[in-house]
């Protein structure tokens, strides 16, 4: 998530808070800054608002974003967290002329307390008939400063039927038990609930997921993930997972894919909040016909860097994905059957966008069960 300072004074509105929307967050010294030349905004650009000057500037000053009165919104603020919170504004914009398939819903928080809570929050939106089309959470936002407003942005895709937006705000629940999770879990799906993923789980697309005990893989596990048609999971560092795959850490994760699926994907290292081919990631395609492939999202489309077309047929076969990301190394992906005897491998030196925590995704345009993501111990 996004989050930026509000810029100006009592008389700024949040359209000219939100004219930044996506840009690193300002600080508060900035925004004294761009108070003081508030009233000389048009003729003043991104530069002198106080961007530090090895942040990326190119074309910020012609983004443009469109703000949308007519999508109705409410925000919820529950728990500890309404008795130091106040929200005093909140509002819908496109990310593009609208309607356009990827948006934003903002919320301008106030702290009048003495303290500074850690924030779960959720914002979701919704076509004319109340049907959800997507969500995105956090778990562990920093609510502003005592006696200082902040806006924070959420952005959410399949967008183009948006009516009507809510952000729910609440405190962030302590689990007592969390020192007893196995470390090596990544996390499973077991908050699945009525059509969307809650906690550290995002669902995207037209399709369908859900949680069913009949997906489950392993011997470990009580649940796997179903998904049908065409439906995207996805989930990114700071939004609620334990473990997210780490730079030189070998991952596994099982999937049977169905007969009729088109290659069910893994997506590594997608920028924040957004879904694909849209920005810069890694893809590792799982082809049930007889082909694992490893492609790199251009941010226009994938390019393949290699493939192996030597894997038998894995339609309603249960394999194991295992895939390593080394910042020094490069990225290794094979698929084995369980006894570990491997089917097939790819590998490239190109080490693009590898960090030390990389967000993590699941893809079917058909159908394909997934199991839990695991750190395989070492």
């Amino acid at each position: 998530m996004r989050r930026r300072t509000l810029l100006g004074g009592a008389g700024a509105t949040l359209s000219i808070a939100l004219a930044g929307c996506g840009d690193d967050e300002a600080s508060p010294d900035q925004s004294d800054e761009s108070d003081a030349n508030d009233s000389d905004a048009n003729d003043s650009d991104t530069d002198d608002s106080g961007n530090e000057s090895d942040e990326p500037t190119d074309d910020t000053d012609d983004e443009q974003v469109y703000e949308d009165d007519s999508i109705e919104g409410d925000i919820t603020l529950s728990g500890d967290v309404s008795e130091s919170l106040s929200a005093r504004r909140h509002t819908y914009t496109w990310a593009d002329e609208p309607p356009t398939d990827h948006c934003h819903v903002h919320a301008e928080l106030e702290n009048e307390g003495d303290e500074e809570p850690t924030l779960d929050m959720e914002a979701r939106i919704y076509d004319d008939d109340g049907v959800e089309l997507s969500s995105t959470r956090y778990t562990d936002e920093t609510a502003p400063e005592p006696g200082d407003a902040e806006v924070y942005s959420f952005s959410l895709s399949n967008c183009e039927e948006t009516a009507a937006y809510e952000v729910e705000i609440g405190d962030v629940e302590t689990d007592d038990e969390s020192e007893d999770v196995d470390e090596l879990v990544i996390d499973d799906f077991e908050e699945y609930d009525q059509g969307r993923l809650v906690g550290p789980w995002t669902l995207d697309g037209a399709g369908d997921a859900d949680v069913s005990s009949s997906a489950a893989l392993h011997e470990d596990s009580s649940q796997g993930l179903r998904q049908d048609g065409d439906s995207n999971v996805r989930s990114f560092p700071d939004q609620g997972l334990p473990n997210y795959p780490e730079d030189g850490r070998e991952v596994s994760v099982l999937v049977r894919p169905e007969s009729g699926a088109s290659q069910p994907w893994i997506l590594v290292g997608m920028e924040e909040d957004v879904w694909s081919t849209q920005t810069p990631g890694w893809r590792l395609i799982v082809d049930p016909s007889g082909e694992i492939r490893l492609g790199r999202e251009t941010g226009s489309g994938v390019e393949i860097l290699e493939e192996d077309s030597t894997v038998p047929n894995l339609a309603d076969e249960t394999v194991d994905c295992r895939f390593v990301f080394d910042s020094s190394e490069g990225v290794e992906f094979r698929v084995q059957d369980l006894e570990g005897t491997t089917l097939g491998s790819v590998r490239t030196s190109e080490t693009d966008g590898i960090d030390d925590e990389m967000s993590i995704g699941f893809r079917s345009t058909s159908g394909a069960d997934w199991d839990w993501l695991r750190l395989v111990d070492e």
